[in-house]
């Protein structure tokens, strides 16, 4: 056999099984690549509207607080620490997931005057400091716990 035979026979068979499959596995490849659903697919991530927005005891103990501040305060609901306290990117990012239940800030100069919040979960003590330092009023709810309107007024008056 002279050797442009066998050059030919060489030829075919590396066409035939190196870059035939190789052509097709990168069609292969970038097809998975173009079709395969994203991250931000709707299918995959679905959203449904809460039924209420506060359970039945907190709704109570919201409407409660509103009508003791008369207007003189404003009541904003789970607020991150983050926001209330000026830190550093670093202890933003450690804090933001530290969030308060009720905070009370003055109508009119926007000053934060006191600071209603459950800690069950977390350790309440340096949070207690914190706020005592900053001469912030801090109350710890209790879920078991009934507030009654004549306690909260006083808590405010102070």
């Amino acid at each position: 056999m002279n050797t442009s035979v066998i050059l030919s026979y060489a030829f075919m068979y590396f066409v035939l099984f190196v870059a035939v499959p190789f052509v097709f596995v990168m069609f292969v490849m970038t097809c998975i690549k173009f079709f395969k659903a994203g991250p931000d697919d709707a299918e995959h991530h679905e959203m449904k509207l809460k039924p209420v927005l506060f359970d039945k005891q907190s709704f109570n103990f919201f409407k409660s607080l509103k009508t003791v501040v008369e207007g003189k305060y404003d009541v904003c609901c789970n607020v991150p620490l983050d926001t209330v306290f000026e830190m550093d990117q670093h202890d933003a990012d450690l804090n933001h997931e530290c969030r308060l239940d009720y905070v009370l800030i003055d109508h009119d100069s926007s000053e934060v005057k006191m600071v209603i919040s459950d800690f069950g979960k977390e350790h309440n003590s340096p949070m207690k400091k914190l706020f005592s330092k900053f001469n912030i009023n801090f109350i710890e709810m209790n879920q078991h716990k009934q507030w009654d309107t004549q306690s909260l007024k006083q808590a405010l008056a102070v």
